[in-house]
């Protein structure tokens, strides 16, 4: 544990110097991946008032880079402000680039949605957890949020549309197009 601490505060200093000289080197303004960086260090060492300036100024430069909305999904996911979270996850998967870490982005939208427990959400829950499981499908943690699911659109009264088919249940949430 100590040479884990050891090497994790290694890599800060390295980074702090590597954007000290980024910041030197720069003919104008910082960059928005300068912002991006600085804000993904300041998560790291847990100031999350820097990482919040960090993340203003990169939008400010860049509100089309869906790593910058990911990460102030990010930020606001680890200060449990959800609603927040929600609304840039969304934001980062309609852009038609990908971010970075979209496995993290669908898997946290997915664990929002599923804690809103509404049908509607559910769905959206499985298609968010669907794709976090298409990108890596040996996560436990995915898994086990879809097995949430499973368990609580199965014990929800059918919506009125199903009753009428006969209290069918909806076609997703099948196992085997997951694996």
């Amino acid at each position: 544990m100590c040479l884990f601490f050891s090497v994790h505060s290694e890599m800060r200093s390295i980074i702090v110097v590597a954007l000290a000289h980024e910041l030197l080197s720069l003919q104008g303004d910082p960059s928005c991946a300068y912002y991006l960086v600085l804000a993904q260090t300041s998560l790291l060492r847990e100031d999350l008032s820097k990482c919040e300036e960090c993340l203003h100024e990169a939008v400010r430069i860049d509100c089309m880079n869906p790593n910058v909305w990911a990460q102030k999904g990010h930020l606001c996911y680890l200060k449990r402000d959800f609603g927040d979270a929600k609304e840039c996850y969304e934001r980062t998967i309609s852009f038609l680039e990908d971010a970075a870490d979209m496995h993290f982005v669908y898997l946290r939208l997915g664990s929002i949605y599923l804690e809103e427990k509404e049908l509607e959400e559910m769905v959206e829950a499985e298609d968010a957890l669907s794709e976090a499981n298409a990108l890596n499908n040996t996560n436990a943690e995915v898994w086990g949020y879809l097995t949430l699911i499973c368990l609580q659109v199965s014990a929800q009264p059918a919506p009125p549309t199903m009753q009428s088919t006969g209290g069918l249940s909806p076609p997703c949430f099948c196992w085997s197009h997951y694996c």
